[in-house]
């Protein structure tokens, strides 16, 4: 019997192996992913507007304790969004299936895809991800400094008509700490850009608790309509998307047990001056 249970641990890890070289991971490590096939986006010659949802997928468990990246595709299916960023998403692990969720979100939804890594294990990564109806011209990311759990920045540039729009999206830390010391690193990075920038992601605090102000990188916040209730389960607001558009209106939350947030969704103005 114990060489039986073995022989099969043998024949799993062997199969979870092939997996992986069959489907290839594109540049783990390097910041850098290829483009996955899109869908064109509506008004694509000259839209005066995009939308956007930032999410914290929870590796795709819901509150019912269900893991189920369909659902979670069909949620964003339903809002049409024209980019997406996630947080919490799992690459071939064993508590999410030994899936890459980010390709298959990608691929489901007809989207392009760009993947961070904020932790790599033995077997499998977790970090976030961007998906855009509209071709992404260059992308890269960054490990946060902080001493508890590692955390990513994700930054992209796409082309959106003839406009280039920057996107970054991140998962901040537990501690307070960490958070400041993640905060400044993203300002540093993004201060000195210029032209259309959002970032958005799960920043993991009200917003009278930031240590380190967004406008610093003159990005505001674009405020949750007041009949939502906050971003998360318990109620709180902790998912943001800031951006330096004027006129970037309100947003608003999709209430959903797909996962432990709501999804965040907004409009994002195109040919408004940017706040500098």
């Amino acid at each position: 019997m114990l060489k039986l249970l073995r022989l099969g641990r043998y024949i799993g890890l062997f199969v979870l192996i092939s997996v992986m070289l069959v489907e290839p991971i594109n540049c783990w490590g390097n910041g850098h992913l290829l483009n996955v096939a899109a869908l064109p986006a509506s008004s694509l010659d000259a839209p005066s507007s995009f939308t956007m949802i930032t999410l914290n997928m929870h590796h795709g468990e819901g509150l019912d304790g269900k893991v189920d990246i369909k659902r979670i595709a069909e949620l964003l299916q339903n809002e049409n969004a024209d980019i997406i960023a996630l947080q919490e998403v799992d690459r071939y692990r064993l508590r999410s299936g030994f899936t890459d969720q980010a390709r298959e979100l990608a691929d489901m939804l007809g989207m392009n895809m760009r993947y961070s890594p904020s932790l790599t294990y033995s077997v499998g990564q977790y970090g976030n991800a961007l998906l855009s109806r509209y071709p992404i011209e260059d992308s890269s990311w960054t490990l946060l400094p902080g001493s508890k759990e590692t955390r990513s920045l994700l930054m992209a540039t796409v082309r959106i008509g003839s406009e280039q729009v920057r996107l970054a999206t991140t998962h901040l830390g537990l501690s307070q700490e960490d958070r400041r010391l993640q905060l400044t690193r993203i300002s540093q990075l993004l201060s000195d850009k210029e032209g259309p920038l959002v970032v958005a992601g799960d920043f993991n605090m009200e917003e009278d608790a930031f240590p380190v102000k967004m406008n610093g990188m003159a990005l505001v916040d674009v405020p949750l309509r007041n009949d939502a209730k906050g971003t998360f389960a318990s109620g709180q607001r902790i998912d943001y998307v800031f951006t330096n558009v004027k006129n970037a209106g309100s947003a608003w939350t999709v209430p959903t047990i797909f996962s432990d947030h709501f999804p965040v969704m907004t409009r994002i103005p195109l040919g408004s001056p940017a706040r500098v």
